[in-house]
């Protein structure tokens, strides 16, 4: 139901209450800046489960790039808009709830004056997700799969909670 594999979300569920430590997944982005002046500014290659993917980025031209690529916001909301869509569908089936379709729309204003040094206002003024839900279930099924994925979104997580970032630098002559 809804393109969700249930027996493969339950033989997970077994898995990690057979052997905990097996709950853990390290996920990692490998990037290279482009230096010349032709192509996107940023490419990296993202492996998953079965096969790989290059991913691109350039800057807008108002910020140093050609425009030619999605920017980074707009890889943060796709991340966002994937990762909660993903998660309220699961969680529908999970229900036995039938999605006919549904559309998302992530959106976020942001004030490009802190970026570029001439303010410290807030960068946005936080994320906006818009679903349009088709299904037969009630508007209050609807609000508690929404609140039910709003807890468990990874994504959400890691945009409405303090997540430690380390950062070093590996100089290369």
């Amino acid at each position: 139901m809804n393109h969700i594999n249930l027996s493969g979300i339950a033989t997970t569920v077994e898995t990690l209450k057979s052997d905990p430590s097996k709950s853990k997944k390290t996920h990692q982005v490998k990037g290279e800046w482009n230096p010349k002046d032709t192509g996107p500014q940023f490419s990296a290659t993202v492996s998953y489960e079965k096969g790989e993917s290059t991913l691109v980025m350039d800057s807008p031209t108002g910020l140093g790039g050609t425009g030619n690529a999605p920017n980074p916001i707009q890889y943060c909301l796709y991340g966002m808009a994937a990762c909660f869509t993903s998660t309220f569908v699961t969680i529908a089936t999970q229900k036995n709830v039938s999605i006919d379709s549904l559309s998302v729309t992530a959106e976020t204003t942001t004030d490009m004056t802190r970026v570029l040094g001439l303010t410290n206002n807030p960068l946005t003024e936080g994320i906006r997700l818009t679903l349009n839900v088709n299904s037969s279930a009630s508007r209050e099924t609807l609000s508690q799969i929404e609140s039910e994925a709003r807890n468990s979104c990874p994504a959400v997580y890691c945009v409405t909670n303090p997540i430690p970032l380390s950062i070093s630098i590996v100089e290369n002559k």
